[in-house]
C-alpha cells in the first residue's frame, strides 16, 4: 500500500506545471488575477437584465434589482466573515449599479458620502462574475459569483 501511495505521488509530482494549471478548482477558488478580459463590447450600453436576480459566492449572498432610480445591489454576509474586507457575520452592503455594459458592472455603496465600497466584475462565457471589492480603509478582496441555485 506504500509503495503504490509513493508511486502515485511521484507520478503526480511528474506532471508539467502547465497541465497542473489545467485542473479544475475548488468552489472557493478566487477569481484569475487581474480579471479576464470582457468578452463582450463594454461601450455597448445595456440595461442590466442579464445581473438582475440573485448571486452568491462563499459566505456571501449578492441581490440585484431594478428599483425606480435604476439598478440597485445589497451584499449579505453569511456566517463566517470576510477577512479581507474585515466585515463581520450578518453585515448587510446595499448600493447602486453605476455602470453596466453586456458583461461588466461597477458598483458602489456611500456611507456619510464617501465611497465605502466599489467593486468592479466581469462576466464570463461560463456565465460566473468575477470582480474585486475595495473598502474605504482601502482593504480589498475577490470575488467569484455564480447565479443562486
Amino acid at each position: 500500500m506504500r509503495r503504490a501511495a509513493l508511486a502515485l505521488c511521484c507520478l503526480f509530482a511528474a506532471i508539467p506545471a502547465a497541465l497542473a494549471e489545467d485542473l479544475p478548482k475548488g468552489p472557493k477558488a478566487p477569481p484569475p488575477e487581474p480579471l479576464p478580459d470582457a468578452p463582450c463590447d463594454t461601450a455597448k450600453a445595456d440595461s442590466g437584465d442579464w445581473l438582475v436576480g440573485r448571486w452568491v459566492a462563499p459566505y456571501s449572498k449578492w441581490e440585484f434589482k431594478r428599483e425606480p432610480q435604476g439598478l440597485a445591489w445589497k451584499l449579505e454576509q453569511k456566517p463566517d466573515i470576510n477577512r479581507d474586507l474585515g466585515y463581520k457575520q450578518g453585515t448587510v452592503i446595499e448600493g447602486k449599479v453605476d455602470a453596466v455594459s453586456p458583461c461588466t458592472m461597477k458598483l458602489t455603496a456611500t456611507e456619510n458620502g464617501e465611497t465605502a465600497f466599489a467593486f468592479e466584475g466581469v462576466r464570463t462565457e461560463d456565465g460566473k462574475i468575477y470582480g474585486y471589492a475595495v473598502n474605504k480603509a482601502g482593504q480589498n478582496a475577490r470575488w467569484t459569483l455564480r447565479r443562486e441555485r
